[in-house]
């Protein structure tokens, strides 16, 4: 195992060649300092080579167009490579006269996020390490704004940090004229749960034109200021989608690496970048989907068969976030902007479960079972609690609806609110399971039926009202600070669910349309039913007969 670099044990001489090493490129520069002050080895792949090729080349003033955006799955050192290490690395380069001086914008969707990388940069510049390399002192010394000053008092560096939806007004990145001097750059501009939501993504796509493209410091037609845009694909008009397509008015270089990559991906890299990535991936394990065969795209990093499990069980979020290839959704119905959301429960009168089941068929791909947990309040609004999706054979989808009764079934004293029944449609597989249950009459049952005029498009426009005047709550996936919500809570405080279900019914929701040509409906399914019965009809109120 390689031993990781410490500065007391790295002599004189062995400095010198540290530095110089550092200053040739700025791979050469992230994995040395990632490794020295972060303490552990940097896993570098054919991916990180070749975006610190384009890194090097857009210093350079050699990237054509000038302008980057880089795609990539998560996880995939995208922010530690521009948003933490690039400042610092620039820097490095005005202290050794390699250029005159730099100006960058950073923006992110939050901003405790985009601050956090600004003080890693901070961190970086201002330890012993890079101090005795490349002496230099801060102006302004602030999370959200820091300068470096030379020995007059005038700023030679300056990084601005801002939110998207912040006052980005008093920051800009690069000077006017032919030399590299900074950047405005995008880490994760936009918001996951956002993109679902067609007003809340034209407003993020106004702000790339009306806003963000204003603060580049030269604008003219030779040497602009560059944009660089790091992201994980969220939706087909999400930012990359709306700069790719011309909304900004300018060009892109455009990298989109998928997490699994296939021969034919490999095969269309130029090079050197086929040459690496197929040794990167060769010896590793490979699948075959669909007559085509993948690897993961970093095999040291990313198992195979993890990204295999989140295709199968969450289709959207993959082709999206971790292929960069989202598909394109074709709803229009339902603006998920209308949801209201939670990240603590009320007290709640009653709960209830509510099942949409498939054909019965496992090899059924498209076709879901999902169980969801709801819970009303005393002002009779929804809230959905959690949603569970799976594929099950008769015997198996008996087992599940009796181990999610059990799960979901108060556990705490101070938890009152007792779940109501388990509503079953009572079609395909939904009939068989009634039967079941009704023998073995351990769960209390509602069988919702599918009567005539009872078609999806007709549910979904009786239940849209309801959603629209915000009555049906679903989980916060970021807090205002940007920070995770992974769990959501009931008013004692005790943990009600994860949050892992919610990106992938947003997209039902936002995908779902009138003519039925979208993908799934599953979960959805669940919540009309739900929205039906609990707020609309009234069929649960006082339930409380067994079947």
């Amino acid at each position: 195992m390689m031993k990781i670099l410490e500065w007391e044990d790295i002599d004189f001489p062995s400095r010198v060649a540290l530095k110089s090493k550092s200053e040739k490129t700025f791979l050469n520069f992230t994995r040395l300092w990632f490794e020295l002050l972060g303490g552990q080895r940097m896993m570098v792949n054919w991916h990180h080579r070749m975006m610190a090729s384009k890194i090097d080349e857009l210093i350079a003033g050699q990237l054509t167009p000038g302008n980057l955006i880089v795609n990539i799955p998560p996880g995939g050192t995208k922010t530690e490579f521009f948003s933490i290490h690039l400042p610092a690395y620039i820097n490095m380069l005005v202290q050794t006269e390699k250029l005159n001086r730099f100006r960058n914008l950073n923006i992110s969707f939050a901003d405790s996020l985009v601050k956090r990388n600004s003080r890693r940069t901070r961190d970086i510049i201002a330890s012993r390490e890079y101090q005795e390399l490349w002496p230099c002192r801060f102006g302004t010394n602030q999370a959200e704004e820091w300068d470096i000053i030379n020995e007059k008092g005038r700023t030679i560096g300056q990084t601005v940090s801002r939110s998207s939806g912040g006052q980005l007004t008093g920051g800009r990145g690069g000077y006017a004229g032919p030399e590299f001097s900074g950047f405005v750059l995008l880490d994760d501009y936009n918001k996951p749960d956002d993109m679902f939501s067609a007003s809340l993504r034209e407003a993020a796509n106004r702000r790339l034109v009306n806003t963000i493209r204003s603060r580049r410091g030269d604008k003219s037609q030779h040497h602009p200021t560059p944009f660089v845009s790091i992201q994980q694909r969220l939706h087909l008009n999400d930012a990359t989608g709306f700069m790719l397509s011309g909304g900004m008015g300018v060009d892109f270089h455009h990298l989109a690496i998928p997490a699994l990559v296939s021969e034919q991906f490999i095969d269309e890299l130029p090079e050197p970048w086929r040459t690496l990535c197929w040794k990167d991936v060769k010896h590793s394990e490979s699948v075959v989907v669909g007559g085509v065969r993948y690897w993961s795209y970093w095999p040291e990093n990313e198992y195979i068969g993890d990204l295999l499990k989140l295709w199968e069980s969450d289709e959207y979020t993959f082709l999206s976030q971790y292929m960069q290839n989202p598909r394109a959704l074709s709803g229009g119905l339902i603006d998920t902007n209308w949801f209201a959301r939670y990240e603590t429960l009320p007290p709640l009168t009653h709960r209830a479960i509510y099942v949409d089941t498939n054909s019965g068929k496992v090899e059924d791909y498209n076709d879901y079972t999902v169980f969801s947990l709801v819970g009303v309040d005393k002002a009779r609004n929804l809230y959905i609690i959690d949603s569970v999706r799976g594929r099950w054979d008769p015997e198996d989808l008996l087992k599940q609806a009796i181990t999610l009764w059990d799960k979901w079934r108060p556990t705490s004293v101070r938890q009152s609110s007792r779940v109501r029944h388990m509503g079953i449609e009572d079609k395909q597989a939904g009939q068989g399971l009634i039967t079941t249950l009704k023998k073995r009459k351990s769960i209390p049952l509602l069988e919702i039926p599918r009567g005539a005029g009872q078609n999806k498009l007709v549910r979904c426009l009786n239940v849209i009202p309801q959603i629209k005047t915000g009555k049906v709550f679903v989980p916060a996936l970021m807090r205002e600070d940007g920070s995770r919500i992974d769990y959501v809570r009931y008013s004692d405080g005790t943990i009600a669910a994860t949050t892992d279900w919610v990106l992938p019914a947003l997209a039902e929701c936002a995908d779902f349309s009138a003519d039925d040509s979208h993908a799934n409906d599953d979960m959805l399914d669940t919540f009309m039913d739900a929205i039906d019965i609990e707020l609309i009809s009234g069929l649960s109120a006082g339930y409380g007969g067994w079947n």
